[in-house]
């Protein structure tokens, strides 16, 4: 079994992850999300994304919908996570991605929610 390199502890929980990759499309996609913590978000995607792939990220804490956090991570990795079946089958590709320019004090804000909740 491999070590867990993380530093920070993930929470699972709800917070909306909306994503595009940088330089190539403006438009953000919406993410499955699966745990969130300091140095990096675990996600669920339509599409199968390289390691070191940039993203631009906006996410959302039920907190305040309205006061969205933004930055960029880097893909790390990313595996088969399953599919959905709808009239079009999709696969769906679980994704590592590490914050590579994040407010600290806004991903603060997503630990202090859980918190609060009794969920971390």
């Amino acid at each position: 079994m491999e070590k867990d390199k993380r530093i920070f502890q993930r929470v699972e929980g709800i917070v909306n992850v909306r994503y595009c990759v940088k330089g190539r499309d403006k438009r953000k996609l919406e993410s499955l999300p699966r745990n969130i913590g300091g140095g990096g978000v675990g996600v669920c995607l339509t599409e199968k994304l390289s390691p070191g792939t940039v993203l631009e990220l906006e996410i959302t804490v039920p907190d305040d919908p309205k006061k969205t956090i933004s930055g960029l991570g880097e893909v790390m990795w990313t595996k088969p996570y399953g599919s959905i079946t709808s009239e079009e089958n999709v696969s769906l590709h679980e994704t590592g991605v590490r914050f590579v320019n994040i407010d600290p004090i806004s991903v603060g804000r997503v630990y202090s929610y859980f918190r609060q909740r009794g969920l971390w």
